[in-house]
């Protein structure tokens, strides 16, 4: 495959911006399909014009209607200093290997040193198979990991009736909701026909940033998109040496049923000309047979046409010696021939097997080779959530104990007033008496 994902160190293209050091920054990468808005998404986060026309200064313009590569801009959104990758349709059917690894590599090189976040872009009415493809294109792209790091923005236009994210889900189809799962259920609504929203596109961002500080690493890094390419390579080349132990098999079973073809034709030639031999001889003995009748009833002689009669038998006996012997030359050519079929079918049947659990055990080792790191990566990952949550719940518990513990102190001072109340409450009586 052409192409390689370029290394992500190093300046996006083009000056950035002016920013006040106090500004955070965001790198966002908008995936999807052509028809899910992705421009609009990014104009209204951006809150500037559309891709190709110039918005401000710090816009990077192009001057296409829908991008055909990877194209990026960046803008001051609500305290924040905000970079907005657009890509192309890269779930189509129609784009080449070779172009999707190349727009892959420049959207590497716009979102340098690595994006925050994946806005996978999907309209609230998405067509018929579209979330399969973007689960299968992801983690081709970019490999498991990318999940942590992606969240799903649903976008409507304006006059649509306003619809919850719950109730997308509930009505959206099984694919939607396993999508929707794979980005750990983060979703949000975008309508990108109104004027934007500063309240909600914050909300947006303040929602990637909660994503993004879940994450153990602060971003998707180049390293991760190398590993993805990494592990799409070694499928690619599993792939290309399945394809050649198929072909180098074919090959091979071409090659015996070819060895088998020729003894079966020259065993076949030989009894061929064995038939054709025997047919001759049968040939002669009927024209002698027919010449011996013919004297017989022209012969006057008695003693010679009893010698003629005698040597018409002989000659009617080794006729019919000779027709079975044709008959089982017959049988045992039709014999010898399903014979060597069934051992060419036998043989083949037995070279496939052999082939099939050779493959099988080498696509194994292989895949073993790339699924292990990928699944050690996810347990660590789990393992340092779960640690994160264990702590969070212990601090949560400790600081209910301290609360606990300050209201028994409370109690116990409450306590002891009421009981010098009571001791000086004895001594006034008792000094009255």
């Amino acid at each position: 495959m052409d192409g390689t994902f370029p290394n992500m160190g190093g300046e996006s293209p083009g000056p950035a911006p002016p920013v006040s050091p106090a500004v955070s920054e965001l790198r966002l990468v908008l995936l999807g399909g052509s028809t899910a808005g992705k421009r609009a998404a990014g104009n209204t986060i951006l809150g500037t014009e559309e891709f190709g026309k110039q918005a401000s200064t710090h816009t990077l313009t192009h001057t296409s209607t829908e991008t055909q590569h990877s194209e990026s801009r960046q803008e001051e959104v609500a305290g924040r200093r905000v970079t907005v990758v657009e890509t192309p349709d890269w779930f189509c059917s129609g784009l080449s290997e070779k172009d999707l690894r190349q727009d892959v590599g420049l959207c590497v090189r716009l979102s340098a040193p690595g994006p925050h976040a994946f806005l996978l872009v999907i309209p609230v009415e998405p067509s018929e198979g579209e979330e399969r493809r973007m689960l299968e294109k992801m983690e081709d792209m970019f490999g498991e990991g990318c999940w942590g790091h992606t969240l799903i923005l649903f976008t409507h236009a304006e006059g649509l009736r306003e619809r919850s994210v719950e109730e997308l889900l509930q009505t959206g189809s099984q694919e939607l909701q396993q999508l929707v799962e794979k980005c750990g259920n983060r979703c949000h609504l975008l309508n990108v026909k109104d004027r934007p929203d500063d309240t909600k596109i914050t909300k947006l961002l303040e929602k990637i940033e909660e994503m993004v500080s879940g994450n153990r690493e602060r971003f998707y890094s180049s390293e991760s998109y190398q590993e993805a390419e990494k592990q799409l390579r070694e499928i690619e080349r599993i792939i290309q040496k399945e394809r050649e132990v198929e072909e180098r098999k074919l090959r091979e079973e071409r090659e015996r049923r070819e060895e088998l073809d020729k003894n079966v034709q020259e065993s076949l030639k030989m009894m061929e000309g064995e038939i054709q031999q025997h047919e001759g001889e049968i040939r002669i003995l009927n024209e002698r047979t027919t010449e011996l009748e013919k004297n017989m009833k022209e012969e006057r002689d008695e003693e010679k046409k009893r010698e003629m009669e005698r040597e018409l038998k002989r000659e009617i006996t080794q006729k019919e010696e000779m027709e079975r012997k044709l008959i089982r030359v017959r049988e045992k050519r039709e014999r010898e021939r399903k014979e060597m079929e069934e051992r060419h079918r036998e043989e083949m049947e037995e070279m496939r097997e052999s082939y099939e659990r050779e493959t099988r055990a080498e696509v194994e080792r292989n895949l073993m080779k790339i699924i292990l790191p990928e699944l050690q990566r996810n347990i660590s990952i789990t393992k340092e959530k779960m640690k994160g949550e264990f702590n969070r719940q212990m601090e949560e518990k400790n600081r209910r104990m301290e609360e606990k513990n300050r209201e028994i102190e409370g109690l116990v001072d409450t306590v002891q007033k009421l009981s010098r109340l009571v001791e000086e409450a004895d001594e006034q009586r008792s000094l009255q008496s």
